[in-house]
């Protein structure tokens, strides 16, 4: 029998094997059939069970009886144990017993050798090694980095892709922010850039020098789902890194592209390419999910050329940083018009605790109801919470074309009205805005008491001013019923970076939306 370990033998059992007899023939047939147990084992567990060892032979004394019935051992198939069973049983009928150490060892190199080491990561980094560069962003004189990704070179090797989120602040504060790039070989030098797309968050740079690398190849059509890809890239300033994973087709209900990548993707790799087999280059690295393991996300390859048709020369030989600003929030204006607009085909409200509430005012949005964790132990909250899941990245931090919609319905248990009131307007009061002085203006609110569709409500509108884009403004609205002293409903509708006008029109549908029907 070869048992699972040496340890604990009786005085009466057969001693290990000397390890200095000659053991080459019956040490060969110990190690397949360790090999034949660790398939069976292998295979047992990916079925749910594991293969029982045989039973042992009998001995003089006899057994014990069984505390309960014991599971049936598998007989495994005769070509599978044929020549290590043999063996085996050799071993057993001269009484010898192998160290179970021995047996474990025997194991795991027998599993090591039976692997197949891919070496697919290595030749794809190192065929992409030249082509990619680390994009850095340097505070006026400093020699110290303010910001770094990566990038790679295109069609003839002078021009390089991006993300536009790791060259903004060179776009929006050229005089005081400036780019370079880092080479494989150790080359480095300064960046211009030639154009930007933010809904796609893809950039094109080009080095004010003589740079020229070789180029990767493009693939603009979409990976099928379940191809093998690769990401490459600066994570953390910790040199170049290549990742392998999955490619797993376009994000579902998403309203710019973006495809599904199963693998890690970490700061400093924005901007990297994203290959497929061929080493072709089907995607730029862009994001990740927070607080999700490997949900990465890369930018389709097919909106590239488009990019590249419009990169002649350095934007900042063309336009004013004004002028650049106006770009940009000409470009989110546009992607913001196309969300506000696109209304589901049906439905768009829910109807709960005899209210009913405007949710999907846009088929962008997401909604979930939950049970909220209340404030006080005598109020229920009920929570409906929509959302777009994405939104357009205009420089770090500042993120703009979002839309939010939030109803909290709250019922007393018991409470005096007084103390429920207070409990409605401590939740109404605790909605949170976000956004640095530095980049938008403080809020602008007006509050009124206001007759809606069968019950009455206090209303809150607030509004403020971005400070580097003209034209873009946050709105955001809330709504608390005032008629009931045992139930009320507070809701919210937030826009972030919609021009005025247009967010005005979406409030108002908000509020006509908003009914009473007992």
């Amino acid at each position: 029998m070869i048992a699972g370990g040496g340890r604990n033998r009786g005085p009466g059992a057969p001693r290990p094997l000397n390890s200095g007899k000659p053991l080459d023939r019956r040490t060969e047939a110990y190690l397949k059939f360790a090999r034949l147990v660790l398939a069976l084992w292998l295979a047992g567990f990916a079925t749910g069970s594991a293969v029982p060892q045989q039973p042992p032979q009998p001995q003089e004394e006899p057994q014990a009886p069984a505390q309960a019935p014991a599971e049936q051992p598998v007989q495994a198939a005769p070509q599978e144990q044929a020549p290590e069973a043999e063996a085996d049983a050799e071993a057993e009928a001269e009484g010898e017993v192998v160290d179970g150490a021995a047996v474990d060892a025997a194991a795991v190199d027998a599993d090591i050798a039976a692997q197949e080491l891919s070496d697919d990561a290595m030749i794809r980094l190192d065929a992409a090694r030249a082509s990619v560069v680390q994009i850095r962003g340097f505070f006026d004189n400093s020699s110290s980095s303010a910001f770094h990704g990566s990038g790679f070179a295109v069609d003839e090797g002078r021009r390089i892709v991006t993300n536009y989120h790791v060259v903004a602040q060179a776009v929006l504060y050229p005089r005081q922010y400036r780019l370079e790039y880092l080479a494989s070989d150790g080359r480095q030098g300064p960046l211009q850039v030639l154009a930007f797309d933010v809904r796609n968050d893809l950039a094109i740079v080009a080095a004010a020098d003589d740079l020229e690398l070789p180029p990767l190849r493009l693939r603009t059509e979409i990976p099928a789902q379940g191809e093998r890809a690769w990401s490459i890239g600066f994570p953390l300033n910790l040199g170049l890194t290549i990742t392998e994973g999955v490619a797993n087709g376009l994000v579902e209900n998403s309203i710019e592209q973006r495809i599904h990548y199963t693998g890690a993707i970490n700061v400093g790799m924005s901007g990297g390419p994203a290959l497929d087999r061929r080493g072709r280059v089907y995607g730029v690295n862009v994001s990740v999910a927070i607080g999700r393991q490997l949900v990465g996300f890369v930018v389709p390859a097919k909106h590239i050329p488009s990019l590249l048709a419009h990169a002649k020369e350095p934007l900042a030989k063309s336009m004013s940083a004004l002028q650049l600003r106006q770009r940009i929030t000409g470009q989110v204006l546009a992607y913001e018009a196309e969300i506000l607009e696109a209304r589901p085909e049906s439905g768009g409200s829910q109807e709960l605790r005899g209210y009913v509430l405007p949710t999907e005012m846009t088929r962008h949005l997401e909604c979930s109801t939950v049970d909220e964790l209340s404030p006080h132990i005598r109020v229920r909250v009920e929570t409906v919470s929509c959302r777009i899941p994405s939104r357009l990245v205009v420089l770090g931090g500042v993120y703009v074309a979002g839309f939010s919609i939030q109803h909290r319905i709250l019922q007393s248990q018991g409470l005096h009205p007084l103390q429920f009131e207070r409990q409605v307007n401590k939740l109404a009061a605790s909605q949170s805005r976000t956004g640095q002085s530095a980049h938008v203006a403080p809020f602008a609110c007006d509050d009124a008491l206001v007759s809606l569709d069968g019950f009455d409500a206090r209303v809150s509108t607030c509004a403020r001013q971005y400070r580097l884009f003209a034209g873009l403004y946050d709105l955001d609205m809330t709504v608390v019923s005032i008629d009931d002293r045992e139930q009320a409903l507070v809701s919210r509708i937030a826009l972030q970076g919609v021009a005025f006008e247009s967010g005005e029109r979406v409030l108002q549908r908000f509020l006509e939306g908003l009914q009473w029907k007992p």
